[in-house]
């Protein structure tokens, strides 16, 4: 079953997801009727990747960039070579932490309060490794179930510092504050009236990599900053294994172009929305026929 239903998505991908300018094609013909488990297996085993033409792309990504981290780690695991380079051009950027990354601190003998300070002054570490100021930290202790007010305060941030570039975990990404972390963009976006290129980063799943970016010149600056999350890094080597992966996507350009990058899905603000509404959509159907 999920052999042919990956055959059937290579057939309708395969002439259409090629450059960035295919966004609307991969939603109607890709997404029309939407199995989104069989899709999440496709960006866990990097199965895009056979057909998408990744686009290397240069700093600056935006005249005012902003990520949007649902975890204190994710800005850098995701993207935290492109903020470096976004940074060394002098164009602003910002990070937002939407969570308090606080779950399991019991075990560890901490309290809430005291875990997520932990986790809020590693990720100041991380910024101030490529001269960046203090991440915004929301400090939700439920994403999910703050989705309206994160929205509202999300859109406010991206029109105060106006926001033409945000950088968010895939979509497809199956854990679900990264999930609800673009149900928030998403909404926010709905909200603004000029363009705005969103970029799904990738944390746990892989994207549909239609853009790439060279970090070669960063890539110590960003295991400087991963190697700040130390409470994290106690539990997965997010150092070396990012490092490997980013190793890994340099294939993607041939041998001796680079020797690391980070891939991500860009898409305009309607497109964007539009996906991330489909995606909402079978995320709920799902939900309901699980409780069936």
């Amino acid at each position: 079953m999920i052999r042919d239903y990956l055959r059937r998505l290579y057939r309708i991908l395969f002439p259409l997801i090629y450059s960035r300018a295919q966004y609307r094609l991969f939603i109607n013909a890709a997404l029309g009727s939407m199995d989104l488990r069989m899709l999440e297996l496709a960006s866990l085993t990097d199965y895009f990747a056979s057909f998408v033409r990744s686009i290397p792309i240069r700093a600056p990504f935006g005249k005012s960039m902003l990520v949007l981290a649902p975890h204190q780690d994710d800005e850098a695991i995701g993207c935290g070579g492109t903020l470096a380079l976004q940074a060394a051009s002098k164009h602003p950027a910002a990070i937002v932490i939407l969570q308090d990354g606080a779950g399991g601190y019991e075990q560890i003998g901490l309290t809430r309060e005291q875990m997520t300070q932990v986790r809020n002054d590693e990720s100041q570490r991380a910024a101030a490794v490529i001269d960046l100021g203090p991440p915004i930290f929301l400090n939700y202790g439920d994403l999910t179930a703050s989705i309206p007010e994160a929205t509202e305060r999300i859109r406010r941030i991206i029109i105060e510092r106006k926001v033409d570039a945000v950088f968010v975990p895939f979509v497809l990404d199956g854990q679900a504050d990264h999930r609800a972390a673009n149900y928030i963009l998403a909404g926010a976006l709905a909200g603004i009236s000029w363009d705005v290129r969103v970029f799904g980063y990738e944390v746990w799943g892989l994207s549909i990599p239609n853009v790439m970016v060279i970090i070669d010149d960063v890539i110590e600056k960003k295991l400087e900053m991963l190697a700040c999350f130390r409470l994290a890094n106690s539990a997965v080597d997010y150092v070396n294994t990012t490092k490997g992966l980013n190793m890994y996507h340099a294939r993607m350009l041939g041998a001796g172009q680079c020797k690391y990058a980070e891939r991500f899905f860009e898409a305009p603000r309607a497109e964007y929305i539009e996906l991330v509404e489909r995606v909402r959509a079978a995320d709920s159907g799902r939900a309901r026929n699980s409780l069936a």
